[in-house]
């Protein structure tokens, strides 16, 4: 089976992006020189020197592969110096791809160390927010993952599960424990679609929450008043009752000049009432 092979084209990305003199824009150049002779079948220029050329006496079978792979390694090699700065151009205008990449490895591997050293911790300090969307924190989470190979730190996949897991929110408490307790085994894309298919679920649980927590409900009777009853469907308060009438204890009697009673409860009135001893017309 034949392979495809893409044409090279360094020029048009390579003019856009050349590597700068200072190295600050290292770890993105080499990213992106390795695709393009990924996508050209090109990439083991830069995994390993050319090699001497073969003997005299070899056959011409070696002799024209050894010579198409130094036609790949003189076409890299000008690409490369195409793509650089004019400061390290002059450096390397001698040197082959091979030593070039490496040397540039040398040189600028000062950045590349601060970089893992940077895209490591935002790796293993995410924290998803609760009630934000899991396919986003997911896609951050990825990136950092995929940037950090890119750097060469490749992280087994149950240590890659084990970060992702540890940072979700509290709402992901019962997936993550069921997930632990049962020993799953899954790779990293069957553990996003497990999150998407759990976010469905705790957003609903959420919701039914909220309505419990907003909704009140009132027991019967409460809130009458004792005493109300209702006539013709209307409600009637309850009439208050007068109080009891009576003398004061502070009261003088007019008749008797006695304190605690009025004339008409004094017991010397009522005797003297009886017997007729008082005139009529005498009033309190």
């Amino acid at each position: 089976m034949s392979r495809a092979v893409v044409p090279l084209n360094f020029n048009a990305f390579l003019e856009k992006a050349k590597l700068k003199d200072d190295g600050s824009n290292y770890t993105d150049w080499v990213r992106n020189l390795r695709i393009i002779l990924i996508a050209a079948w090109k990439n083991y220029v830069v995994e390993a020197p050319l090699g001497a050329r073969p003997a005299a006496g070899a056959t011409s079978d070696v002799m024209n592969v050894w010579q198409r792979k130094a036609d790949d390694y003189s076409i890299v090699q000008c690409a490369m110096l195409y793509g650089l700065e004019p400061g390290l151009q002059r450096r390397f205008e001698h040197h082959g791809a091979y030593e070039m990449f490496q040397e540039l490895k040398l040189i600028f591997q000062a950045n590349a160390r601060i970089e893992r050293y940077e895209v490591s911790n935002k790796f293993y300090s995410c924290k998803m927010e609760e009630n934000s969307s899991v396919s986003e924190h997911i896609l951050k989470m990825s990136g950092y993952n995929n940037h950090l190979i890119q750097l060469g730190v490749n992280l087994p996949d149950d240590s890659v599960i084990d970060r992702i897991l540890q940072s979700l929110p509290p709402s992901y408490k019962s997936f993550v424990m069921n997930y632990n307790m049962q020993g799953m085994d899954k790779t990293i894309p069957e553990l996003f679609a497990m999150l998407k298919a759990a976010e469905v679920e705790i957003k609903k649980e959420h919701q039914v929450l909220m309505v419990n927590k907003t909704t009140s409900f009132k027991k019967k009777g409460k809130g009458k008043k004792k005493g109300n009853f209702k006539k013709n469907s209307k409600q009637v308060a309850a009439q208050k009752k007068k109080p009891k009438s009576g003398p004061k204890p502070e009261t003088e009697c007019f008749y008797c000049k006695q304190t605690g009673h009025s004339k008409r409860n004094c017991p010397k009135y009522l005797a003297d009432k009886k017997d007729g001893k008082v005139n009529k017309g005498t009033t309190d």
